[in-house]
């Protein structure tokens, strides 16, 4: 337990050192001159502030007025992190229904349910986003009925919308993978076992199988993480969010980019360490995500 403790604590150091590093490298081009003395100074600048995160002001473009970044990146954060939560749980539940509807309808709906599922998890990121939107405005230009907001005004933030789009591609990665998975745990003594006793198909499938196919998918936890975070930039510039992500790309500082980062990714690598315990200690051994 204390080796597995100061594992994380060394993972999360270098996390932290890379992050600090990567927030530098903005400085190794000063002009069109490769400068190793300009990185380092900014590095050094940035370990500073990062010491006292809350003397860091960031400066407006437009109006050129300075403002300190804190609290207002914690409501930035707020946004970016309920987006993205909100999108994972929309996405783990329509799967499951998808996989349920599946298994209830006959072998030619289910390959048309699976070519679907296929063809959108092929579709790049942004045509899906782009569509999806443009869907709602079509909607609403033919019927008058705004179904949800379609952007952020002043402060009235729109998350339910973005959430719904940001799910559709995890959501058809995780439909596709169970798939993928069942068919895999279908053949295995356990599954004829439970059959040999009477067990109907979804008593075998709730009570067994997804058990089993979600522990797999958790292998797959840092692809998803990376899918949903390099769409939610784009999400929030589509929608008009103040997010955390936007916020960067608004004030791209140094400083601000190491403190936004640490804000996304420890959180996401503590969910995952924690999750990668949860299920090391379901099937009895160690497992890395």
């Amino acid at each position: 337990m204390v080796r597995r403790v100061w594992q994380v604590c060394f993972e999360l150091g270098l996390i932290l050192f890379g992050i600090i590093l990567v927030s530098a490298t903005s400085a190794l081009f000063e002009g069109q001159t490769f400068s190793l003395h300009r990185f380092f100074v900014v590095l050094m600048d940035v370990g500073e502030e990062l010491l006292t995160p809350q003397a860091i002001i960031y400066e407006n473009p437009s109006s050129g007025e300075e403002r300190s970044l804190f609290p207002i990146i914690f409501l930035a954060y707020w946004s970016s992190i309920r987006i993205f939560f909100l999108a994972l749980v929309i996405s783990i539940l329509l799967s499951t229904i998808l996989l349920i509807g599946y298994y209830s309808l006959g072998e030619y709906f289910r390959k048309g349910i699976q070519t679907v599922g296929f063809l959108i998890g092929g579709l790049p990121d942004l045509f899906v986003i782009a569509l999806f939107q443009l869907g709602i405005v079509w909607y609403f230009k033919q019927t008058g009925i705004l179904i949800l907001d379609v952007a952020s005004v002043g402060e009235n933030q729109v998350i339910l919308l973005p959430a719904i789009t940001l799910c559709i591609l995890p959501t058809f990665f995780f439909f596709t993978n169970m798939i993928v998975f069942l068919k895999d745990e279908e053949g295995k003594p356990y599954i004829e076992l439970a059959k040999s006793k009477g067990l109907g198909r979804f008593t075998i499938l709730f009570s067994h199988t997804i058990r089993n196919v979600l522990i797999s998918l958790t292998y797959h936890g840092k692809q998803i993480v990376w899918m949903m975070l390099s769409n939610l930039l784009v999400l929030e510039y589509l929608f008009n969010v103040f997010g955390v992500t936007s916020f960067l790309f608004s004030y791209n500082q140094p400083s601000i980019f190491a403190i936004t980062s640490i804000l996304l990714f420890i959180p996401l690598y503590l969910v995952l360490k924690s999750l990668q315990a949860l299920i090391g200690k379901k099937i009895g051994k160690e497992m890395s995500l």
